[in-house]
């Protein structure tokens, strides 16, 4: 099973998003998502999800949070394990620096909706809104 770790990151109450490349041999590519990707094999996936965040913008959170796991068909139609975690980046956010996708930005949850958001992220992020 194809396993993969994202990150709810926020920043100043807000919610940090990747644009991801324009590269369509990529899963959602030209959309807002959330920064993480696939955990290795053998990694677990709180390592897995620190590792990306690392590989993606250069960043070291302190604490991520567990929140939830799905099993679903991606959209290259492949079982997928998806483990959410959360850390609030707004002590080290100036120094990021975006190393993957197109884009990296901040936004508050009102926002989002204007934003182009593959289907599976807004759920996710509606979900945490509504939890916290």
């Amino acid at each position: 099973m194809f396993r993969v770790a994202h990150s709810i990151l926020l920043a100043n109450q807000r919610y940090v998003l990747q644009l991801r490349d324009d590269n369509p041999a990529i899963l959602a590519p030209n959309k807002w998502s959330l920064f993480g990707g696939e955990i290795n094999t053998g990694e677990a996936p709180e390592v897995g999800v620190a590792r990306e965040i690392k590989e993606e913008l250069c960043l070291s959170p302190e604490n991520f949070q567990f929140l939830w796991n799905y099993e679903r068909v991606n959209d290259s139609e492949v079982l997928t394990s998806y483990f959410f975690y959360e850390a609030d980046v707004t002590h080290i956010w100036e120094q990021h620096q975006l190393m993957e996708g197109q884009a990296a930005s901040c936004f508050y949850f009102k926002e989002l909706s204007a934003l182009d958001i593959p289907p599976f992220v807004q759920e996710i992020l509606f979900r945490h809104h509504a939890e916290n």
